[in-house]
């Protein structure tokens, strides 16, 4: 069977670009690490690619890989946006650009043109008018003269539609005309007005607005990203990658088409950019995509008052099984960045959904950061992508008619703008009657979007989803690490609809991890088959596989030392906002932390019997133990070997929490009955003492935490008094094993 591994993060890069067959993958480069740099809110980054246009290829998926450094894989400790990752964060928006495809933009202009009259209603006379003015001649005697006044120019304007074009509409004059307003003034002498007569009236006119559009060639936003905070940044050499499924652009992604990245961020970091077509059948056709307005960033007001995203008529692909709508929505400006708006769509003017645009940003993958990066915001965070929200509008639209879509919003205040990008995706019925495939791969993995999570030593965790038309009801998963030719396996039951689908926590038998290599990359693999236990429609997306870091080994005993900051959860109680807990490998807690106090030292011995575990830190405030933009000061939290060195330090800007698992491996089996022989001093700096009757023993071994032999000792004869010289050992705990059968007891070297 062909195998194709689907998991976007391990996409083979190197599969030559004229590959064709199913479950191949064709790379498009774009933008590269090599590129010359441009200045902060400088022009956009611009290039042409070349995308496949064979008529007989189809795509399975197309996925953008989207990676970013520090600039010249440095560290910015100075400032500033042109070293290293720029000092700010910056919108930073990927278009793609179709030419065949219409965008536009309203504008509206007055229908009359009157010089000198700002006001609605414009009534006239045709007749000429004139002004009197009372004067006085040379010798003092009074007379009534009069002026002809001057004519009102009136432009009537007509807009031209180009519909369908490329090309702006055009304002056009339709007629200009010469009347004056039908009033006619009487002015004393020192030029005051005495008098109003109003004329007749001939007719009057209306001033109101005429829409007319501007129109640029379709841009899709396809990625729509804000930079992370720069200072103290270190992306590594390789920097981050993030991937998108485009899968929806397909049938824009063919032949050549202009790409750019603008907003602001386009030059802050190195930027590479790829695009992956996977060779295959996807689960239904993408049969057309359209933007429903142009993408831009526009003002709370002007969408209120329907001056941008305005109510716009749309016709729908005819005969198409599904229609979704997916909406982009950003808020910058202080208030629109900070304060929480409601969103809505509205179909035929009918409210489709009304949601909040907001996102959590103390779980960013991307910490710390040298900016406000905690900082909740609306739909996007500092170095994540933007939140994408999709309608299903199927049921609310009629097929190859016109429909009405608009967007509004409910709120907003200040300096409220909003990028908002809205997509309409005609789908075709579905391409397989029985079929599954696998969406994801959660855990394990390196996938920079899922990094809070990882690495683990727990159970895997993957997505499935039915891509066929018949309900999916089980599935069975293989799953295995490496080369181990011992696979897992795994019955999957329960009901899934088209597209549906469900996240799987597979079991993790110690046999799972019996190869892994440590300090190295290695590799899990899932693959999935017989779904309602029959024959897959399609076997070219059964199979994943990633790439993860294994979990660090810890030893059985160890020292946790929290010191907490001045953050508290109630200045009553003087509770900290910060707590750990400890849980084992089903779920079950084996520690938690006691109740921490502010600015308070703590040191909490544990002890694991082999296995996974995870600890847990939560802050309530969502600011770690140090943040700079707040008055709590600096706490932290470390783990130390008894009697040793520290094992880790974490990052004390964490937000809300840290998920830190480790493992804890089998070392000898410590059986602490029948051990019939004694150590001490124990702690010892400098020599151990081992004293017993026992008979038949021919060695004495001491072991450090990993289970390795680091002191081996001949015995002669029943052992009654040993002497060993520790003095060399690091600090730590130790094993002592005597004889074959490996009775063992601790001892703390000091």
């Amino acid at each position: 069977m062909k195998k194709q591994y689907l998991l976007i993060i391990t996409l083979i890069l190197s599969i030559n670009v004229f590959s064709q067959n199913p479950g191949d993958t064709i790379v498009v480069q774009t933008f590269d690490y090599s590129m010359t740099y441009g200045q902060a809110w400088g022009p956009p980054r611009d290039t042409i690619a070349y995308f496949p246009s064979d008529t007989n290829l189809t795509f399975e998926r197309i996925i953008m890989a989207y990676s970013m450094r520090c600039k010249d894989a440095q560290v910015n400790t100075s400032g500033g946006n042109n070293v290293a990752c720029g000092e700010w964060d910056y919108s930073c928006n990927t278009y793609i650009h179709d030419s065949t495809r219409v965008d536009s933009i309203l504008f509206k202009t007055n229908n009359y043109s009157i010089l000198g009259f700002n006001g609605l209603n414009y009534s006239y006379t045709t007749i000429p008018v004139y002004n009197y003015f009372w004067v006085i001649d040379s010798i003092g005697n009074y007379f009534l003269d009069s002026t002809l006044n001057d004519s009102d120019t009136i432009i009537e304007f007509g807009i031209i539609s180009n519909f369908g074009t490329l090309n702006n509409d055009i304002i056009d004059t339709l007629s200009v005309n010469y009347y004056w307003q039908p009033f006619s003034y009487t002015y004393d002498s020192s030029g005051s007005i005495i008098d109003i007569d109003t004329l007749q009236i001939d007719g009057t006119i209306s001033i109101g607005q005429l829409s007319y559009y501007k129109r640029y060639p379709m841009a899709f936003q396809i990625m729509s990203f804000v930079t992370p905070y720069g200072i103290g940044l270190d992306l590594g050499v390789e920097g981050k990658t993030w991937y998108f499924d485009l899968t929806d652009y397909a049938p824009i992604f063919k032949g050549p088409k202009r790409i750019t990245m603008d907003a602001g961020g386009q030059w802050q970091e190195d930027m590479d950019i790829k695009f992956l077509f996977i060779v295959g059948t996807p689960p239904r056709d993408v049969l057309e995509t359209q933007n429903i307005w142009k993408v831009q960033s526009k003002s709370y007001t002007s969408i209120q008052s329907n001056n941008v995203f305005e109510p716009r008529n749309h016709k729908l692909y005819p005969n198409a099984g599904q229609y979704i709508i997916k909406t982009a929505i950003t808020g910058h400006g202080q208030q629109g960045e900070f304060i929480p708006q409601t969103h809505k769509m509205e179909i035929n003017g009918a409210i489709l959904d009304s949601w909040r645009v907001w996102k959590e940003c103390s779980e960013n993958p991307i910490y710390p950061q040298g900016g406000t990066w905690i900082y909740d915001r609306a739909g996007w965070c500092p170095g994540m992508a933007t939140d994408i929200r999709e309608f299903d509008i199927t049921p609310y639209v009629t097929q190859g008619q016109n429909n009405i879509f608009d967007y509004g919003i409910n709120g907003g205040s200040g300096t409220s703008n909003y990028w908002v990008s809205s997509c309409l995706v005609s789908y075709g019925q579905p391409n397989f009657n029985i079929d599954a495939r696998i969406l994801n791969i959660l855990s394990p993995t390196n996938n920079v979007s899922l990094s809070r999570k990882n690495p683990i030593c727990s159970k895997p965790k993957i997505i499935i989803q039915n891509s066929g038309s018949t309900t999916l009801t089980s599935l069975k998963i293989e799953y295995w690490i490496n080369n181990n030719t011992q696979k897992e396996m795994y019955d999957w039951t329960g009901s899934l609809d088209f597209l549906e689908s469900d996240t799987v926590i597979l079991p993790d038998p110690s046999a799972l991890w019996s190869n892994l290599i440590e300090n190295a990359d290695n590799e899990f693999f899932a693959e999935i088959s017989l779904p309602n236990g029959t024959n897959d429609s399609y076997l070219f997306n059964n199979l994943s596989k990633t790439k993860f870091r294994p979990a660090p080994i810890l030893p059985p005993i160890f020292t946790i030392w929290t010191k907490t900051n001045s953050g508290v959860v109630s200045s009553w109680t003087n509770e900290s906002e910060t707590s750990w807990e400890i849980f084992n490998n089903d779920g079950l807690l084996e520690y938690a932390s006691p109740i921490f106090y502010s600015n308070t030292q703590y040191r909490d011995t544990v002890e694991f019997s082999p296995g996974c575990y995870t600890l847990k830190v939560t802050d309530t405030d969502d600011d770690g133990l140090d943040f700079w933009a707040n008055n709590d000061g600096i706490g932290y939290l470390k783990l130390r070997e008894i009697g040793a060195s520290w094992l880790h330090t974490f990052e004390p800007d964490f937000g809300r929490s840290i998920n830190y698992e480790f493992r804890v491996d089998e070392i000898l089996s410590i059986n602490q009955e029948n051990i019939d022989y004694e150590v001490f001093p124990n702690p010892s700096r400098n020599t151990i003492i081992v004293n017993s009757t026992l008979k038949n023993i021919d060695n004495i071994n001491i072991r450090d935490n990993l289970g390795r032999i680091i002191i081996n000792i001949p015995i002669d004869g029943p052992l009654s008094y040993v002497q060993v010289d520790v003095s060399n050992l690091s600090k730590g705990v130790y094993y002592i094993s005597i004889g074959e059968e490996g009775r063992i007891k601790k001892f703390v070297k000091q």
